[in-house]
């Protein structure tokens, strides 16, 4: 995830060079286009982070279920 965030620095560093140098045509949308593409990355890091948890609860939750089963048949073969 640490290219992520690379890229996002310099989408940023990018849009405020455009902000300084182009005209008001191309200087507005370039940083624009750059700031929604930024939160598009956000998006889709928080997306990812939220699935590896959900995930790691299911893995948990099977685990546990698991041991469950396995000491109900214990119990049940004595």
């Amino acid at each position: 995830m640490k290219t992520i965030s690379l890229f996002e620095l310099l989408l940023a560093l990018f849009a405020f060079y455009t902000l300084l140098t182009y005209d008001v045509g191309i200087g507005i949308l370039v940083p624009i286009l750059c700031l929604f593409t930024i939160f598009l990355f956000e998006r889709l890091r928080q997306r990812i982070k939220e699935d590896e948890e959900a995930k790691m609860r299911l893995l948990k939750y099977e685990k546990e279920e698991a041991k469950k089963d396995n000491f109900d048949e214990i119990i049940n073969f004595e």
